[in-house]
């Protein structure tokens, strides 16, 4: 009787886990190690704890998604550990199934055929080490192809842009890669993830058919993108004005 009195009333063990889930006590401790679930509720002793029966819809959501989904314990991860609320089932669902969608728009660069890191430093005129450097900030995504690393698709398109930067003298001598890229990467990392969670939750709530979900993500990204292009502009050009009359300020001797 002691027990429920000591806030046990309602709780689950590990075994209880193993049982509603059926996914074994050592992988949910594996679970737990990895993050992909927060910290028992109740801690009694050294090897006794006990938890909620939310774990049991958490346990199941990662079983669904690892097993049926193989989506990669990462990728899990940032997908339940949300500051809001866990996702439901269906918005995973909605999520899950863009992947492809997106993939297949993304990897797909008409006249650009794969090319290794070597061959496109070559053809673009870059360095090998700062094609290297963009892949370890994720901003390029090199493939397997035939057993050889190449890059593909839009990451070739990227490569003719940071090019093409390059001939207009913004080059590495003029804003160091280390000093510019990350920052890009930070902002548009946030932007896309912010994107994505908004058109999630409206797509399921509010569109049945998988299919037009996929047109609407698409027509989305491309119209949005000349949305984001208009916006910088327009942001840029007002960040100058109020230099420019801070700067008048200044001069004039009328600032505080």
């Amino acid at each position: 009787m002691q027990d429920n009195k000591s806030g046990k009333e309602g709780l689950l063990r590990i075994s209880d886990l193993d049982r509603e889930t059926g996914v074994a006590v050592g992988t949910i401790k594996f679970y737990i190690r990895e993050g992909l679930l927060p910290a028992p509720t109740l801690k009694t002793g050294r090897n006794m704890a006990y938890y909620d029966h939310s774990f049991i819809e958490r346990i199941r959501m990662i079983k669904e998604l690892q097993t049926k989904r193989f989506l990669p314990l990462d990728v899990i991860r940032a997908i339940l550990d949300r500051d809001d609320a866990i996702i439901s089932q269906s918005e995973i669902d909605t999520m899950v199934s863009l992947e492809g969608t997106f993939y297949e728009a993304i990897h797909y660069a008409p006249g650009h055929p794969p090319i290794t890191v070597a061959e496109a430093a070559k053809r673009f005129d870059l360095e090998e080490q700062g094609i290297r450097y963009n892949i370890e900030l994720g901003i390029l995504t090199p493939v397997i192809r035939d057993g050889e690393e190449v890059l593909e698709g839009q990451d070739l398109l990227l490569l003719e842009c940071f090019a093409d930067l390059q001939r207009a003298g913004i080059d590495e001598g003029f804003v160091p890669a280390e000093l510019a890229m990350p920052k890009y990467v930070k902002a548009i990392d946030a932007l896309a993830r912010e994107e994505l969670k908004m058109f999630t939750q409206a797509a399921t709530a509010k569109v049945d058919d998988p299919a037009q979900v996929a047109r609407m993500a698409l027509d989305g990204l491309k119209l949005t993108e000349r949305v984001i292009v208009l916006v910088r502009r327009k942001v840029m050009l007002r960040a100058i004005q109020e230099l420019r009359m801070d700067a008048e300020t200044e001069s004039t001797g009328t600032g505080d």
